[in-house]
């Protein structure tokens, strides 16, 4: 079971993810972001995963290929909560992909 709870606050969308993110459950979070980033035109994303239990470790590359519409699209994303070995996975992109320890921090890092 995965809950997605999306707010923007200063312009930055903030999608807040609860419970299991798995393959099976990950076209929930890519209709989500589809939505929010061809319909209503957001420019950053801050993805919040310290309530999920449980990441597949096959969901990655279809979490590389998310991010990288969003980077081709508009800009930035910010990840809260990820364990080490996923964010070497996801690599570094220098002003666009941020890994901060709270929400908050992610105004630090991305200018409006």
């Amino acid at each position: 079971m995965l809950d997605i709870t999306a707010q923007i606050n200063k312009g930055i969308m903030f999608i807040r993810l609860e419970g299991e993110l798995t393959t099976n459950n990950f076209y929930k979070v890519a209709e989500e972001i589809n939505y929010l980033l061809y319909k209503q035109g957001i420019l950053m994303y801050v993805f919040n995963l310290k309530e999920v239990n449980k990441v597949d470790q096959n969901l990655l590359e279809s979490f590389q290929n998310k991010l990288t519409e969003i980077f081709l699209h508009c800009g930035s994303v910010a990840f809260c909560g990820l364990e080490e070995k996923i964010k070497r996975k996801l690599g570094e992109r220098k002003e666009q992909l941020f890994y901060v320890t709270d929400e908050q921090e992610v105004f630090q890092y991305i200018s409006i």
